[in-house]
Formats: structure tokens, sequence, C-alpha cells
């Protein structure tokens, strides 16, 4: 997965249910000890590659944990194949 900021603001990106491996951060690659996470701040201009295993099959939030971002619609879904949910934003189960 390649993540660019190109806006002005830090993101921390947080991805629920996984944690992920940076391969690489401004195109260079990461030394030392893996660098493995489940939140990775992306500040303006950062470009980092990473990487995780799809091991947890589920529908996952991926967001900004600036929550006003997040509520502004920084987010985005993980969903496995053959993986759904009875929820709809139309209806709310009681």
């Amino acid at each position: 997965m390649r993540v660019a900021n190109r806006s002005v603001n830090d993101h921390p990106l947080h991805l629920h249910g996984h944690r992920v491996r940076v391969l690489s951060r401004g195109g260079e690659p990461a030394t030392g000890s893996p660098w493995w996470t489940d939140t990775l701040n992306i500040a303006p201009g950062e470009v980092f590659e990473m990487t995780f295993a799809a091991d947890n099959p589920g529908i996952w939030m991926d967001h900004c944990h600036n929550f006003e971002h997040a509520a502004n619609g920084m987010i985005i879904h993980l969903a496995y194949t053959g993986v759904s949910s009875t929820y709809s934003v139309d209806h709310m189960p009681e």
C-alpha cells in the first residue's frame, strides 16, 4: 500500500484490525529492525510504502486519527471478499 500526503496537515493514519510494516519513507527503504505499527503519522509531502498481512477477514476502517478529518470523510474501508454486513446507512439495526 502506498500513501502520499498531499495536504498541508499531518495525518495519523490508523488501520483497524491489522498492523502495517513500513517498507519505505520518501522512497528510502526502511532499515534496521522491521517497523510495525497500527498508526502512522504522515506529514505534509511524505510518501510511505507499507505492507500488511490480509489475515483478519472482516470490514475494517482505515482513517485519519485526527477525528475532525475523519468526520469530514478521511475514511476508507478494507473489505475482504465474501464478507458483508447487515448495516446500511438507511437502516440501523435495533
